[in-house]
């Protein structure tokens, strides 16, 4: 069986986001999804002193109301890197693994990306290699496949257009969704069924829903354990919406 998972390109994706990337053959990043200011695509919260959380938020350029997420350009006029960097350096610098992820997150900073798409993508592609995560991960704006309208019909064509017989969600846990073009198809889909990992995080009370470098900076590799252990794969029963403090959407 080839897993193939689907989701919008996130800033920083937290752990329930991960575990679907890592249980996944294929990953494919849905760039071609329209950007939400509301969703994760350009901000993730992270742990500070004060035992809270803050935003990081990646400044984006609006050309019009409607945006595809492949086309989302970063606004350079602001110095947001320095502040991500920052705020790492200050509140995460006692943690165990922060020197070698600390640099990580520093080199994709400097390829000074002008796409939203292209960092997130090289966030996650290098956090996926240092946990040594092995999962194809392909975006969909570069797949020769259909378009269908219904939105279903273009996740199954995304699936079947890179050689998956199995679809795998995280949305059938979150709301409910109709997946009889899967049905038809013969194609199943398995709901994520997440449960969040508490770890010693730094400052205080834990606090869940973070971005998955919170969980890297304390574990190093070893978080690749703890996430993939974090989920598992059921098949969907369309269920009813239940609360969720990301939502998926895939």
């Amino acid at each position: 069986m080839t897993a193939v998972s689907i989701h919008q390109p996130n800033f920083l994706p937290w752990t329930k986001l991960m575990a679907k990337i890592a249980l996944s053959d294929v990953h494919i990043v849905y760039d071609t999804a329209q950007y939400t200011r509301s969703e994760y695509h350009a901000r993730q919260r992270m742990k500070n002193q004060s035992g809270g959380t803050s935003w990081l938020s990646v400044p984006v350029a609006h050309t019009g109301d409607r945006q595809w997420l492949c086309d989302v350009r970063i606004d350079q006029r602001q110095n947001w890197r320095r502040g991500h960097l920052k705020h790492l350096k200050v509140h995460y610098r006692r943690t165990p693994h922060f020197d070698e992820l600390y640099d990580l997150v520093r080199e994709v900073y400097r390829r000074d990306h002008d796409r939203l798409v292209d960092h997130n993508l090289d966030l996650t592609t290098e956090l996926c290699r240092y946990l040594g995560v092995e999962t194809r991960i392909l975006r969909a704006s570069e797949l020769d496949v259909p378009v269908p309208e219904d939105r279903q019909e273009r996740l199954l064509e995304l699936v079947r257009g890179v050689g998956g017989d199995a679809h795998l969600t995280s949305s059938g846990t979150t709301y409910s969704v109709d997946w009889s073009p899967f049905h038809r198809a013969g194609v199943p889909v398995l709901d994520q069924h997440f449960e969040h990992p508490v770890y010693a995080q730094p400052h205080g009370d834990f606090v869940p829903g973070l971005g998955a470098l919170d969980l890297l900076f304390v574990q190093g590799p070893a978080a690749a354990r703890t996430i993939r252990a974090s989920s598992r794969f059921e098949p969907s029963l369309d269920a009813a919406p239940v609360a969720n403090p990301q939502r998926s959407v895939l």
